[in-house]
């Protein structure tokens, strides 16, 4: 079976950590035997046009061991509302064609998020007769910051999709509003358990270990956080909280560290390449994260896979990923529940069984489980003549 896959965004040089979880199982499906190759028509905006980082132009390798397309071109459409949608559908359409000549039509094409990766590879799939399966992942409509122009655009490319995966809860319900229901099926992310595993790290010093990870954007909560932490343990010399990650809100978060009293417990390290995330997962004894949305939460499934017990917020992703056996879960913007929350896990931290907590992640998030549901809807897709 040869899979395209078309993702919204992706990796680059510039943001090698964009939609990585798009090329991680890109890679699982091409190791579970099918034939996956990636087409990414890679938009820049025209700002970066007078920096001239990159050359526009066609690209064709081998990107970790999965055959990839892109075509690097910038936005020359800004003042269309969709401008950028119509650029990626002519560019992706450019890499159908080559494709085709070159002896390689997909079996089924598999878009990563509707805008505008899906809704792209929705034209392209009525007009080459190719089934199309999307899986959504954007936060934007749990966050109601769908526009109205968007809407048609949305029913269009789903109309077309035989099936509609989403990866959390709250998604599955606010996409009832754009597809029949009986097209929505829920299936998780992938976790490279290879790569995200357990180890014997050696620490500097005997403090007890919170770590959070992520953008630091207000949807991610680390204003509540911050506010938590410094309830539950302030002055404490014996417990600490390391934050990755970069973004618009830093300079305001370390001032608020400042204002709580807290900055000389709380450490900001920045953006962290995958090898480095890695490693603060190994280092730390809990994963905490206060989002106020998530479709899904990949970082959660990160840190289960290394072991370690995690502290999430309902906010539409992590219900399904925390249970009695793995962590604790709060309700979103709720400091004083997320404070008792913290303290709670510090004195309870022993019940956690490391090997029962992995075997678990394995089990739901593995690449083996989740790409065997995945192939499922495939071949449903392949195989049937209608709507399914």
């Amino acid at each position: 079976m040869r899979v395209l896959i078309v993702p919204s965004w992706y990796p680059t040089e510039e943001r090698p950590n964009a939609g990585i979880f798009f090329k991680e199982q890109a890679i699982a499906l091409q190791e579970q035997g099918l034939e996956v190759i990636v087409a990414y028509p890679e938009l820049h905006s025209l700002k970066e046009l007078k920096k001239r980082k990159f050359k526009r132009g066609f690209y064709h390798k081998i990107e970790d061991g999965v055959e990839t397309y892109r075509i690097k071109e910038y936005n020359f459409l800004p003042k269309i509302k969709r401008g950028s949608g119509i650029i990626y559908y002519w560019k992706l359409k450019k890499i159908l064609v080559k494709l085709i000549e070159a002896g390689k039509k997909p079996d089924i094409i598999h878009a990563h998020s509707v805008l505008w990766g899906g809704w792209a590879a929705a034209k392209i799939s009525k007009e080459y007769k190719i089934p199309l399966i999307i899986t959504e992942h954007s936060t934007a409509f749990v966050r109601g910051l769908i526009k109205e122009y968007q809407k048609p655009f949305i029913r269009e490319a789903f109309h077309e999709a035989k099936r509609i995966i989403v990866v959390g809860l709250g998604l599955k319900k606010e996409l009832k509003k754009y597809a029949k229901q009986e097209k929505i099926v829920l299936i998780p992310n992938i976790v490279d358990t290879s790569f995200f595993k357990p180890s014997v790290v050696v620490r500097k010093n005997d403090q007890f270990r919170f770590f959070s990870l992520a953008f630091l954007t207000h949807k991610k909560g680390f204003d509540v956080l911050l506010k938590a932490f410094a309830r539950a343990f302030k002055g404490s010399d014996k417990v600490e909280l390391i934050i990755g990650g970069d973004g618009e809100e830093r300079g305001n978060l370390e001032r608020l560290a400042v204002d709580l009293g807290i900055e000389k417990q709380v450490a900001f390290l920045g953006e962290l390449s995958r090898e480095q995330a890695v490693m603060e997962m190994q280092k730390c004894d809990v994963f905490v994260l206060a989002s106020r949305f998530e479709t899904f939460g990949v970082v959660f499934i990160e840190a289960l896979a290394c072991g370690k017990p995690i502290i999430a917020t309902k906010c539409g992703g992590p219900e399904i990923i925390v249970n009695q056996k793995n962590g604790l879960l709060v309700e979103r913007e709720n400091v004083e529940e997320l404070t008792e929350a913290l303290i709670r896990m510090k004195a309870n931290y022993n019940q956690y069984n490391k090997d029962e907590i992995v075997a678990d992640c394995h089990e739901r998030f593995g690449k083996s489980s989740v790409c065997e549901k995945i192939i499922q809807e495939y071949v449903k897709a392949i195989n049937s003549k209608g709507e399914l």
